[in-house]
């Protein structure tokens, strides 16, 4: 199993966690405005074989609103990918998130 590093940076008006290492995980974030998933970027080249994460929620909802499950582009919150992983940016100060990996067998 490939280790995986992830930083989260929680100031009075956002959460900002970067996972590096791998793209296979979801992150799910609990705040003031109760709880939020954030699946990994769509569309990345995943060396493993593909993301059992991957979801038609990700990025902009109906109509171009945000989804709970992401944000849209140029938005200030949602999921971006980075070079060796990504970057979840959550609206809010968060008392609490987990990290789920994804099944390697």
């Amino acid at each position: 199993m490939d280790e995986i590093d992830v930083d989260a940076r929680i100031t009075d008006d956002r959460t900002v966690i970067d996972v590096t290492g791998t793209r296979d995980v979801a992150v799910v974030v609990r705040s003031a405005n109760g709880e939020r998933i954030y699946l990994p970027p769509e569309g990345f080249d995943d060396p493993v074989g593909g993301s059992p994460y991957t979801s038609p929620y990700q990025g902009a909802g109906a109509g171009g609103e945000e989804s709970p499950y992401g944000g849209t582009t140029g938005s200030t919150r949602g999921v971006m990918e980075t070079a060796d992983g990504f970057r979840v940016t959550h609206p809010q100060p968060v008392t609490e998130f987990d990290v789920y990996r994804g099944d390697e067998s």
